[in-house]
């Protein structure tokens, strides 16, 4: 192992060890720490003990194995309070699923990612026909229903920075102004939700609904995406569903909504 100059030994032998730990998905042995690490076994089994002792490892169902333990999770919590990926999924998860048994359409989970939104959960139609969304598929912030609330709940400099960057057209409908994406950004802003009207695909339509955590950062948002025109009745069906699901989530993780915390 490669020690700082001025490193403590103790926390690198530590943050190695974590770093084996969590590596090796399954759990991993003192033996095979020892083996990995170089350190001898007297010292690797004093840390293993400790770190268990915090929370930090745990043994994988009681055996011979560790594994990260839960107080990494709490950890990470604190980061982001309340809006770690897997916290959302499994929030989202049956939520979106009776919605997309009600409706018939399928609902789409997706989290910001640098200039992107990532789609991180999908619920899928129960339909013969249903629209598949592409689990890990990226899209621009300015070209959708979802990206566009991402950064409708951005601060002003991250508006003006994303618009330096240009605005490519995806479709004819795509917004390539940088004022009239603006102008949307604030609406959206103030109706609480968005709309994608074949801006990302021709044919395609979405509603979209913000999650905000604890902290009241938009952390994600929740969608559906449906191909064609829908009547005026099934519109609103589906955005009342959207915005449904998202409020839903959101309370399930201790979200606060910017205006009202």
């Amino acid at each position: 192992m490669n020690e700082p100059k001025h490193g403590s030994p103790v926390v690198e032998k530590t943050a190695h060890l974590l770093e084996a730990v969590a590596d090796a998905r399954t759990g991993i042995s003192l033996g095979a720490l020892v083996d990995q690490l170089g350190v001898p076994r007297s010292t690797v089994y004093r840390i293993l003990n400790s770190l268990t002792a915090h929370g930090l490892v745990a043994r994988v169902n009681g055996g011979a194995s560790y594994e990260l333990g839960p107080k990494f999770v709490q950890l990470a919590r604190r980061i982001s309070p309340g809006a770690d990926r897997v916290t959302l999924i499994e929030a989202a998860r049956p939520v979106l699923a009776a919605a997309a048994d009600r409706i018939y359409e399928s609902f789409r989970l997706a989290a910001p990612e640098g200039n992107e939104m990532m789609t991180i959960f999908a619920a899928p139609s129960p339909g013969d026909y249903a629209l598949f969304i592409k689990v890990g598929g990226r899209s621009r912030k300015h070209v959708g229903a979802a990206g566009k609330l991402a950064l409708a709940y951005s601060d002003y400099h991250e508006i003006e920075v994303y618009c330096a960057g240009g605005l490519e057209a995806r479709t004819p409908y795509t917004i390539t102004d940088p004022e009239t994406l603006k102008e949307v950004l604030a609406e959206i802003r103030r109706s609480g939700s968005a709309e994608d009207n074949q801006e990302s695909n021709l044919g395609l339509r979405a509603f979209a609904a913000p999650i905000f955590d604890s902290a009241s950062r938009l952390v994600a948002t929740v969608s559906v995406p449906f191909i064609g025109e829908a009547t005026p009745e099934r519109a609103r069906s589906i955005k009342r569903e959207v915005l449904d699901g998202a409020a839903m989530v959101m309370k399930a993780i201790n979200g606060a909504h910017p205006i009202s915390k």
